[in-house]
């Protein structure tokens, strides 16, 4: 099976993608009347791309956003997408195979992850709090 692929799922939709500069924010979604937009950072590297364009489909999809949700709406839905987003990107599932698989040779490193899920350190980090994955497995984050 094939990982889940953003910009191939972008592809699917009518969703309208640009960069631009915005000023302390990674990314960001807007429903519009003509359609939905995303817009990304565009000073972002490859991989944080593909994760916060992952993260903005995901509210696509979920359609809850400014202006009609309230902040501690909001709160609430980034975390929800968030975990949606990086469960795409990483499965539980492939995770825990490839953890115990890696852990054979030595020690799973946050880069480790990143670089088999092609996730950046940030993203990774958090999927190791997401799974909670700890003990023998994984992590020392300070080996990142």
């Amino acid at each position: 099976m094939s990982r889940w692929n953003p910009w191939a799922s972008l592809r699917t939709t009518r969703v309208e993608l640009w960069f631009a500069p915005l000023h302390g924010e990674r990314g960001r979604w807007t429903r519009r009347p003509e359609g939905d937009e995303i817009l990304l950072e565009e000073t972002l590297d490859r991989r944080s791309r593909r994760e916060v364009l992952a993260h903005e489909l995901v509210h696509v999809e979920r359609g809850v956003g400014w202006p009609d949700a309230t902040a501690s709406t909001m709160e609430l839905e980034e975390e929800r997408v968030w975990r949606t987003a990086l469960r795409r990107l990483a499965p539980p599932g492939e995770v825990e195979r490839f953890v115990r698989s890696r852990s054979t040779v030595g020690p799973v490193t946050v880069a480790d992850l990143a670089e088999e899920f092609d996730l950046s350190p940030r993203a990774a980090a958090r999927v190791v709090h997401l799974y909670q994955v700890s003990g023998g497995s994984l992590l020392r984050e300070h080996d990142a």
